[in-house]
């Protein structure tokens, strides 16, 4: 069994005999343990590693005082839990300690059993503290969310408004032209249906949040995606082009099609958008088994079959810092009147309300990959068997 980020422990102190008898009792105990024996080798470890404890000498060699090293520790990494070690207890001693940011001390000589007492209540209160930090990120989301959802509520009332007129005009324009000239009556149904679509879009926007299930069907995405691909490529321009890669069998999905739709096409602009002078597009699906070690990589609970479909792009990537804020509402990395920063956390609300989630694998300058794993159902052969 390896020891977790949370028992990663690192021994300060100038007492090499004592440092590595220390370290060797703290690894049959399952900790992982790194040392030090000066302030200049501490600052670089918890640089460097995810430290969780940091027991330190309060005398060290080289003129390092120990409340000295604690308190830089701790500037660099305020969550850091520090223990003191003390050959000379006093009243003074331990006020010290404290006020230098130190949890608690332990005297030379001291006991193992409370040694690795107090080690286990420094990562009791870690897990407590995690467990808060996690609190207090998930009611900022809900309340984000909450907001979010009467601005985006407001909004889609008055777009709904504008939907009604261009349907209405593009119906009464679809029946003067009649068969008479299908390609401009095929232009004028892409149309009707990408309106149908927004409206779709819109009633999603007055219940945010929520899942309406009357809205799932039976999507197929072999016939979906090179009609959707079809309009993409009218959409974007001649600068860029998109093409497909489907293999001969996908499962298929139950879900509002019209929102997969603008999904998909969120992700495509935004691909549009990375690629300023021009680019290729790759829509890719495959089906993606999950199973328990994956599951247990991914750190979610989800086991089954699902469908990845990729939206790929040859343009500029994400940095690490942006690619971790990717979804979080209203983040954006357009100017202003680009983009609103609530593109990719409806996608991904979209996504994680019907049991699936999204990655994002990008490297600066090297281009982005969106993925969407969606929960798949089996094709059933006229046979009844699953295909």
């Amino acid at each position: 069994m390896t020891a977790g980020p949370r028992r990663i422990v690192l021994i300060v102190d100038d007492d090499i005999d004592f440092s590595e008898s220390l370290g060797r009792l703290l690894a049959l105990e399952n900790y992982s343990v790194l040392r030090a024996d000066s302030m200049a080798s501490a600052k670089k470890i918890v640089q460097q590693h995810p430290v969780a404890v940091a027991l330190v000498d309060i005398r060290l060699g080289s003129g390092n005082d120990g409340l000295d090293v604690v308190r830089e520790l701790r500037r660099i990494n305020p969550d850091l839990m520090c223990l003191m070690i003390t050959a000379f207890v006093s009243v003074e001693t331990a006020v010290q300690a404290l006020q230098a940011g130190a949890y608690d001390y332990l005297s030379k000589p001291f006991h193992s059993e409370d040694m690795l007492s107090t080690l286990d209540r420094c990562v009791e209160r870690i897990q407590l503290l995690d467990a808060q930090k996690l609190n207090d990120v998930r009611l900022r989301q809900k309340q984000q969310m909450e907001a979010l959802g009467q601005l985006a509520s407001g909004i889609a009332h008055d777009f709904n408004n504008i939907l009604a007129v261009l349907l209405s005009n593009l119906r009464l324009l679809e029946e003067r032209i009649g068969t008479a000239q299908p390609a401009v009556t095929e232009l004028v149904t892409e149309a009707i249906g990408a309106t149908h679509t927004g409206s779709e879009l819109t009633s999603r926007l007055l219940n945010f949040g929520s899942r309406p299930e009357d809205e799932d069907q039976v999507v197929d995405l072999a016939a979906m995606l090179p009609d959707f691909a079809m309009m993409l490529r009218r959409t974007l321009g001649k600068e860029w082009s998109v093409r497909l890669d489907l293999p001969d069998q996908l499962y298929m999905l139950v879900f509002s099609r019209g929102l997969l739709e603008t999904s998909l096409l969120n992700l495509a602009l935004n691909a549009r958008d990375a690629m300023a002078t021009g680019g290729t597009i790759t829509i890719k699906a495959r089906n993606h088994h999950v199973g328990p070690v994956s599951a247990t990589e991914q750190t979610r609970p989800i086991i089954g079959e699902f469908v990845a479909i990729s939206v790929i792009d040859t343009g500029t990537g994400m940095s690490d810092h942006v690619r971790t804020r990717a979804f979080d509402p209203l983040f954006t990395t357009k100017k202003r009147g680009d983009g609103n920063g609530l593109g990719l956390t409806m996608v991904d609300n979209f996504v994680r309300t019907h049991g699936g989630w999204m990655e994002i694998d990008s490297t600066l300058g090297q281009g982005t990959t969106m993925t969407l794993l969606l929960p798949g159902r089996f094709q059933i052969g006229p046979d009844g068997a699953n295909i």
